[in-house]
């Protein structure tokens, strides 16, 4: 007689309960964030209009698709460009208790990391011309930016959901590495809202691209179900190993052939470990961390015991997490900073000249508004 192994079954009845439970859950939602997105549609909610161009930049699967990287890359071209920016976030992890915050005015850094987030503070380190102002309330911040900075161009940090605020182009990111994922809505997948959602897209940029043909089945996926829309590529890519606590900057193979231990408190911090990899680092230990993981003396201490004991190099993390540690945790000076920009991998002209045609149409249509009450 064959014997039953009663664990098995109670395990599969767990796991069955739990994907039920999860299936449930995520219909929920879908119907929720659709009533909603209807009741912006049919006038029930309100949208608000400020009197600039406003250019968000998001995605609808749960973080990682390299929102930070690509508005830091906008805004850096709305500099060079002579185009008067400021960048509006929502601080995400930031425990100010104010209702907003100014974490950059353009020329200095004026919030930590603790108040404003993570993301707001790198962001306002990495391109340090361009104003950073973060709250909940993205109409209330933006019509502080304008009274204080008069901005051309703002530039709307992970907005694709905030419906509440007009845009005149929304650009959704979308991951070449995972796409998105098992099609279910959370909390049973990584989608933030249903696919249907992509149509209010006005430009889709598949990120992470290592070279010009990766994201073919979501180019194809996207040209069948939604045609017409402009779709462009983008790759992440190593810019420098800087030293943040003596100054010292290298170029990004220099990594080649060192010993180090790596860290990384990401969304997707295997992308880290892969990069460090591609540039012929030897990495004697990895450590994965949560996203906005608050570092503590004793995480960074066990790391650098990992280092003395494998007689490592040097630490090697990321600019994100480089800005938790910063000033919070005693460090000593053979930590390393591998920071990264983003590019897009062809077609960057085209790219550009629509976000200038948002900027011209937005202008002319402010002075016909402008115009006509007067008259």
């Amino acid at each position: 007689m064959k014997r039953v192994n009663w664990s098995n079954i109670h395990e599969k009845k767990q796991r069955n309960a739990l994907t039920f439970f999860l299936k449930t859950v995520s219909v929920v939602y879908g119907l929720a964030v659709r009533l909603r997105i209807i009741g912006y549609k049919i006038g029930f909610f309100r949208i608000r209009s400020l009197p600039t161009c406003v250019v968000s930049i998001g995605n609808i699967t749960v973080g990682g698709t390299g929102k930070t990287p690509f508005v830091a890359m906008l805004a850096g071209w709305a500099s060079e460009n002579g185009i008067e920016a400021a960048i509006l976030s929502r601080g995400y992890k930031g425990k100010t208790s104010h209702e907003f915050l100014v974490v950059s005015d353009g020329t200095k850094v004026l919030a930590s990391s603790d108040d404003a987030g993570d993301e707001a503070v790198l962001l306002a380190k990495k391109v340090s011309s361009i104003p950073v102002l973060i709250s909940k309330k993205r109409y209330m911040i933006g019509n502080l930016a304008l009274r204080r900075f008069n901005p051309e161009l703002l530039i709307l940090d992970d907005g694709y959901q905030h419906i509440s605020l007009h845009r005149d182009l929304d650009i959704l990111l979308l991951d070449a590495r995972r796409q998105l994922g098992n099609g279910w809505l959370l909390p049973r997948g990584p989608l933030r809202e249903p696919l249907e959602g992509i149509e209010r897209a006005d430009l889709i940029v598949i990120t992470k691209c290592a070279v010009e043909c990766n994201g073919d089945d979501m180019v194809n996926f996207l040209r069948k179900n939604f045609p017409g829309k402009p779709i462009f590529r983008s790759g992440h890519f190593p810019d420098q190993v800087i030293f943040p606590l003596d100054g010292r900057t290298y170029p990004p193979d220099f990594l080649s052939g060192k010993k180090v231990v790596a860290f990384a408190g990401l969304a997707h911090p295997d992308d880290f470990l892969d990069m460090v990899k591609s540039l012929g680092a030897h990495v004697i230990h990895f450590k994965a961390f949560s996203d906005h993981h608050p570092f503590t003396q004793g995480e960074i201490g066990e790391l650098a015991s990992w280092k003395e004991a494998s007689e490592c190099d040097f630490l090697l993390t990321t600019e994100k997490d480089w800005v938790r540690i910063d000033g919070r945790v005693d460090v000593g000076a053979d930590i390393a900073v591998l920071t990264i920009r983003m590019g897009l991998l062809s077609d960057s002209d085209a790219f550009f000249d629509i976000i200038n045609q948002g900027i011209t149409r937005s202008s002319v249509s402010l002075h016909a508004r402008l115009g006509h009450k007067e008259a």
